[in-house]
């Protein structure tokens, strides 16, 4: 057989997440479209890092798009959770809506708190406080 060439394959290290506790996070990226299990369903992905420790993994947040026949304690939840992300990185908005035009650079310190599942990964997912 022939030999694969890869370089740096015996120096590839696991991603380090970052440690549970606040941090200075900022809106990396955001972008519109289908989520990956069910591309009739739309949703916002936001990509967040800290620049404080720019070699630990970005931490993702999703704000599904609002389902006219949903469920409506689940869909009074998503609005909620989009509510205090937008309230928590200063992003305007109003009941028609919000522009990914505004997310992108907003910065606010933010508790993270990290579980691991069934596989030993490392999920990363954002505390956001209450909306008073």
């Amino acid at each position: 057989m022939a030999r694969v060439q890869h370089k740096g394959i015996a120096d590839a290290q696991e991603p380090v997440a970052l440690t549970d506790g606040v941090h200075n996070m900022r809106i990396a990226k955001a972008s519109h479209g289908a989520g990956k299990g069910d591309p009739t369903k739309f949703r916002v992905e936001v990509m967040l890092d800290c620049p404080e420790e720019p070699d630990k993994n970005a931490v993702f947040f999703y704000i599904g798009d609002p389902n006219p026949e949903g469920d409506p304690k689940a869909e009074n939840f998503k609005a909620l959770m989009a509510k205090r992300f937008l309230t928590h990185f200063d992003i305007p908005f109003d009941d028609t809506g919000f522009d990914l035009d505004d997310f992108f650079g907003k910065t606010a310190d933010t508790r993270v708190v990290t579980t691991k599942d069934k596989e030993g990964r490392v999920n990363t997912n954002l505390d956001l406080p209450p909306v008073l």
